[in-house]
């Protein structure tokens, strides 16, 4: 017999995945991330010189908390696209960051810039690395192949 369905293969070869820990701390990221934007949408209010300041930060917490979401669901599928949306990840808490520390009111400088260096960098640190990480395994298959 020429052809054997038995042999025949239906699924290509795995590439290398970035660790199984990034779909549950994305996970977990954005669980956390969707209670902060609950309780930023009952409390920030427009009171800064700029109109919509409130709807500006909702929205752009909304789409960190889509973009980590999606990493999870990429990652947990073991889709290439993961490092894609680590890296998206990586980049938008590095804004949010920087903007949080640079736009917050008189007396409230010190409270962003503590919550940048705790919360928000290490986040850039983690899903840069697993970008990195992930990359690196790409690459890597694709010169073994």
């Amino acid at each position: 017999m020429l052809w054997a369905p038995s042999r025949m293969k239906l699924h290509p070869p795995h590439l290398p995945r970035v660790p199984r820990w990034i779909t549950w701390f994305a996970v977990c990221v954005a669980f956390g991330f969707l209670g902060w934007v609950i309780y930023l949408s009952t409390g920030i209010t427009s009171i800064v010189t700029t109109h919509h300041y409130d709807v500006a930060w909702l929205g752009f917490d909304g789409l960190e908390l889509s973009m980590v979401a999606v990493a999870a669901f990429a990652a947990w599928k073991h889709h290439p696209s993961t490092t894609i949306f680590t890296g998206i990840c990586a980049v938008m808490f590095a804004v949010d960051a920087w903007f949080d520390v640079w736009t917050s009111p008189r007396g409230g400088v010190l409270s962003a810039a503590v919550l940048a260096v705790c919360l928000e960098l290490p986040l850039v640190a983690i899903f840069a690395a697993a970008t990195i990480h992930g990359e690196r395994a790409k690459n890597k298959a694709m010169v073994a192949t």
